[in-house]
């Protein structure tokens, strides 16, 4: 009769029914399943709380679809399968994973550590509480750079610094001096003639170029409050120290105290060029798993660019000769 009756139940109704049968030991299963997959969240809430019995493949479920509110119930439960957890360490906003990072309860595995060191949303917002439960590997910390509280990103320079000598010494041989190609040079010269007019778009192509970096990273590199992460970039490609602050200043210098420029130069002076290397490539291995690339880096999309820049310049070699011959 339950089963029959409660999908027309009022709401208020269903919600008094939910908290009072969610913890009764004799609810029939398919029943107190009913009411965990309820739409209502406050209907769904008490039974994914505090129920036990709940199958494994319906808490997945509302883990991965939400709301928040009911993700916060279920990482609060009594007790919780690796399945689950490992779904919540994924999907769950950041007042779940703080619900399981209090708990003295459960202890987060390796591989928990390294789904939230993935996600940088996780990272912004607990990124202090990760640390302090050394919830962050030295490879999270520098994928996740750009996404830091303040007093994380020394870290994570410091972590970059000792990747880069590890390499160096794994590295048979003399020490590489670093020095730019030709290659590398026009694109410093481009990257910086690009700033000058303040074409960020362009500067954000070009810049994705050089460091193959996907373009969510890039266009994120050009807010304001990152401009450690794009000096970060600029030292990964080579670029002087003049010619940085050349960029910084038309980039940003409209908004930037002059105090913060400086800081900007003096980290661009003490980085070495291994480290902000590293530190970009792991902003590269790090976005491949949260996002897509850009329409603009499609190779259609190149091709049919290529074809159009093609055509106009086609286009404006037909038409110079007949503006000289009617003198323009």
């Amino acid at each position: 009769m339950a089963r029959n009756l409660l999908p027309a139940t009022t709401l208020p109704d269903r919600r008094r029914i939910a908290s009072m049968l969610a913890a009764h030991p004799e609810i029939p299963d398919d029943l107190l399943e009913i009411l965990a997959s309820d739409e209502d969240e406050l209907t769904a809430y008490p039974a994914l709380r505090y129920t036990q019995r709940l199958s494994v493949d319906l808490l997945l479920r509302k883990v991965k679809s939400g709301p928040e509110s009911l993700r916060r119930a279920i990482a609060n439960r009594p007790s919780l399968r690796e399945s689950v957890l490992s779904a919540l360490c994924e999907h769950g906003g950041a007042d779940s994973i703080r619900i399981l990072l209090q708990r003295d309860d459960i202890r987060l595995a390796p591989i928990h550590h390294d789904k939230l060191s993935r996600r940088g949303d996780i990272v912004a917002a607990l990124g202090m509480e990760l640390a302090g439960q050394d919830a962050l590997s030295p490879d999270g910390l520098m994928g996740q750079y750009l996404h830091l509280p303040a007093p994380l990103k020394a870290k994570a320079i410091a972590a970059a610094e000792m990747a880069s000598l590890v390499k160096q010494a794994r590295t048979p041989g003399p020490v590489a001096v670093h020095r730019q190609d030709s290659a590398g040079l026009h694109l410093c010269d481009a990257l910086v003639a690009e700033a000058l007019v303040s074409d960020r778009p362009r500067f954000a192509d070009l810049l994705c170029q050089g460091l193959s970096l996907p373009q969510p990273v890039c266009d994120l590199l050009l807010q304001t409050d990152q401009s450690d992460g794009l000096t970060i970039a600029l030292k990964a490609l080579g670029m002087s120290a003049s010619q940085t602050a050349t960029v910084l200043i038309r980039l940003f210098g409209e908004h930037m105290p002059l105090a913060d420029l400086r800081g900007l130069l003096r980290l661009h002076r003490t980085l070495s060029v291994g480290a902000a290397g590293v530190l970009a490539g792991q902003w590269m291995l790090q976005d491949q798993t949260t996002e897509t690339p850009s329409p603009r880096h499609v190779p259609q999309y190149q091709e049919s660019r290529r074809r159009t820049e093609s055509a106009r310049t086609a286009t404006n070699s037909e038409i110079s000769p007949a503006r000289q011959k009617t003198g323009g």
